[in-house]
């Protein structure tokens, strides 16, 4: 199988040949069908080979020991490491693997398996009070989503920092109050007189600017808090990923709108240059992979069985 890995440490990333990994006790094998590049993927990975991305969706192609059948060809949402590849092993229960609604398409659903979670996380370990002010610093996909939680979840004013202007309009149409563009404003002075001078509740990091975490402190009321968005153990975050597909399949979030870029596996090495070198204009490109059948060195199918044997007595009555 292809699988886009680190080779070795200290190495660019890379489309290399794998075997395909057979499911062990516990465990489920996932056909991927597409996947998301998190542009933090190459600060993550260590070891030689490395998998990288860790959003993805797909349909469970075999299971292990101890696993039962009914879950062969179920589409799955999953969480993890090592997940930019053609296939690749999960467990079946409790660390971030969820049988996705037939109301949700694949597209929405590579949110809901890792930028949303993790974004409303952040949010929810922040706190920030019904009414109270958050800043949210950074408008990707997973500040996006930070925006979503503290605002129409939480009930807080946000305030998003952000200086790409697709980004700013997406912080308002996910429901942030007011946008602010440290390019062309300070960013700690305009928190303050948007607060009339108290500072604000809660300070919300999704960008890794140094410049953010120094307008964040300085705008910050006393007693408030900067929470850091960061990526969650797999093993908390299957129910995470569940309520975040549900807000989809509800209608409350579409975070297909994140979505800017779109490549085939093959390209996959363009698309990591790309996002990790911050080309403007590009938040999230989605990965789609081969079809089942397709080539690309997947797993075997077994053949069809043999035909049924034709009806005796010369053909139906």
């Amino acid at each position: 199988m292809k699988a886009f890995a680190l080779p070795r440490t200290g190495e660019p990333p890379a489309v290399i040949d794998l075997p395909v990994p057979e499911p062990g006790p516990g465990e489920v094998l996932v056909r991927t069908t597409a996947a998301l590049i998190c542009a933090w993927d190459g600060h993550t990975a260590a070891g030689a080979p490395t998998g990288l991305g860790h959003e993805a969706v797909g349909v469970v192609e075999a299971v292990g020991p101890g696993v039962c059948p009914s879950f062969v060809t179920r589409r799955v949402g999953v969480e993890g490491h090592g997940r930019l590849a053609e296939f690749f092993r999960a467990p079946a229960a409790g660390a971030g693997l969820v049988p996705l609604p037939d109301a949700v398409t694949d597209h929405q659903a590579l949110y809901a398996a890792g930028a949303l979670p993790t974004g409303f996380a952040a949010a929810e370990e922040a706190g920030p009070p019904a009414g109270g002010t958050v800043v949210v610093f950074g408008q990707g996909a997973v500040g996006l989503s930070a925006t979503i939680a503290a605002g129409r979840l939480r009930g807080a004013r946000v305030i998003a920092v952000e200086p790409e202007m697709k980004r700013q309009r997406l912080a308002l149409r996910f429901g942030a109050d007011v946008v602010i563009d440290p390019a062309y404003e300070d960013t700690a002075e305009r928190i303050l007189e948007l607060t009339g001078g108290r500072g604000a509740d809660r300070a919300i990091m999704a960008s890794p600017a140094p410049a953010a975490a120094s307008a964040a402190r300085a705008g910050l009321a006393g007693g408030g808090r900067i929470t850091y968005a960061r990526c969650r153990p797999p093993r908390s975050s299957g129910a995470r990923l569940a309520r975040a597909l549900h807000l989809i399949q509800d209608g409350l979030v579409d975070p297909t709108v994140i979505t800017t870029h779109e490549f085939p596996f093959h390209r996959v090495g363009e698309a990591f240059a790309r996002l990790t070198a911050g080309e403007p204009g590009m938040i999230k490109p989605v990965i789609l992979f081969p079809r089942a059948g397709g080539g690309g060195g997947g797993r075997p199918r077994p053949p069809p069985p043999p035909p049924p044997p034709a009806p005796r007595g010369g053909g139906v009555k």
